[in-house]
């Protein structure tokens, strides 16, 4: 649990230096809470497939472990759900730096 702590604080930390150069070339104010969810979303979208992936790859050593002789099967499913998995955390990395705005 500490480890996702300290991501999420990296993640909120380098989100404050997310500005877009549009509101700031204005002279308005900089609208820091665009650049706060930004960081979160797309920290969040990597942490989630971080960890699916990481159960994905633990379930498949014991899946091999128990049964050998499937061990090329396993792999192959193994391989196509962490690219599926890996797909989705770039969809959601994607939306969350073009979102607001």
């Amino acid at each position: 649990m500490n480890k996702l702590a300290t991501a999420f604080v990296f993640a909120l930390l380098g989100s404050l230096f997310i500005v877009e150069p549009a509101l700031a070339a204005d002279g308005e104010a900089v609208n820091w809470g665009a650049g706060i969810g930004k960081g979160i979303a797309a920290g969040l979208a990597v942490i989630g497939a971080g960890l699916g992936i990481g159960r994905i790859g633990a379930v498949a050593c014991e899946a091999t472990a128990r049964q050998p002789e499937m061990g090329g099967r396993i792999f192959v499913n193994m391989i196509l759900t962490a690219a599926l998995v890996e797909g989705v955390a770039l969809f959601g990395v994607v939306v969350g730096f073009l979102m607001a705005g």
